[in-house]
């Protein structure tokens, strides 16, 4: 909870603050902290082997090692965060500061506006209501169905991949490309951002991505003597895919930073954390319900058409919607 609460307030709001809204600062930045993160999926794995070498498969040493890495990161976080603090001043501004100086009909008015605000806002369906206000509404719906998606080496994917006898070594590589395809995502929007509209990125990722899905999902259907192609078809078709997932949660992250009003960050940032656990969990479910391994083309299906959903809300909402025209262009 706390992890997920210090990720929403860090990447919806200090961000835009310390860019000052200047949006290649901004783009800058949010190519940043998606490359750290990626190298930190690409090292964890391998840091957690080496443990599990040194310390002779020990898991009870195992797990007293990595809780003792949590809390150095822990520690480096918090010192990285104060320091972050002391160089953006603004980040630790009370909000709100220039309404003393109103007359008393004045912030009463404002206050009343404020009360209903909150009373809208202080329950769940209220920060869904404000969550689909927002210009970028359909764009952070389709990306939460990405969150149904199954072919994302993921812990079913993984288990179907080894059902399916793909060697452990080989597995470990194309997890490991896919996070390097994911890096390239980062840099593929970092070069395009400057010369091409976000909305324009956005839907060319997602359509990038769901063309490589198809060639994952035609390798679900291939006929036995042709396993080896099938297997590697999908494989490949998710590695490829996520240069397209990357550049589209780029995109339309900083589009939701630029369109959405200061005081609403909070409550939107978290009602779209919520919907992506929400569709997370719903494609866990998912998992269990068709568990069997020779159902695995279902689950392909059904995440295929959730990225395919994806693609057409992103079309309507974002770069079709007159609200973006404007807004997005600004570079």
């Amino acid at each position: 909870l706390s992890s997920a609460t210090s990720a929403i307030s860090i990447q919806n709001d200090w961000i835009v603050v310390i860019s000052d809204s200047n949006t290649e600062d901004l783009s800058a930045l949010n190519v940043v902290l998606r490359r750290v993160h990626l190298v930190a999926r690409m090292i964890a794995p391998a840091v957690a082997g080496y443990f599990l070498k040194i310390l002779d498969n020990q898991l009870n040493d195992v797990f007293v090692a990595m809780a003792g890495l949590a809390l150095i990161s822990f520690l480096i976080k918090y010192k990285c965060l104060r320091r972050i603090c002391s160089l953006a001043p603004a980040l630790v501004m009370q909000r709100g500061d220039d309404d003393i100086s109103e007359t008393e009909e004045q912030i009463q008015t404002e206050d009343e506006d404020e009360e209903q605000k909150h009373c809208t806002s202080c329950s769940m369906i209220g920060g869904y209501v404000i969550y689909f206000q927002q210009k970028i509404a359909m764009g952070g719906l389709g990306f939460s169905l990405l969150y149904l998606n199954v072919m994302t080496f993921g812990s079913i994917m993984t288990s179907y991949l080894i059902w399916r006898g793909l060697d452990l070594g080989q597995l470990g590589i194309a997890r490991g490309a896919s996070e390097v395809f994911g890096l390239g995502g980062t840099i593929a929007f970092a070069s395009s951002s400057g010369r091409f509209a976000l909305r324009t990125i956005a839907v060319v990722s997602i359509g990038y991505m769901a063309l490589c899905l198809s060639m994952s999902v035609c390798g679900t259907f291939f006929i036995p003597n042709e396993k080896s192609i099938s297997l590697w078809m999908l494989i490949i078709g998710v590695v490829l895919s996520r240069v397209g997932l990357w550049a589209n949660e780029l995109s339309i992250f900083q589009l939701t930073q630029r369109t959405v009003d200061e005081n609403e960050r909070g409550i939107v940032g978290g009602s779209q954390s919520s919907m992506n656990y929400f569709f997370y969990l719903l494609n866990s479910a998912l998992g269990i319900i068709f568990s069997d391994p020779e159902n695995f083309y279902v689950l392909c299906l059904i995440g295929y058409s959730a990225v395919i959903t994806a693609l057409l809300l992103m079309l309507r909402g974002v770069y079709f919607s007159p609200a973006f025209r404007n807004v997005e262009d600004e570079r």
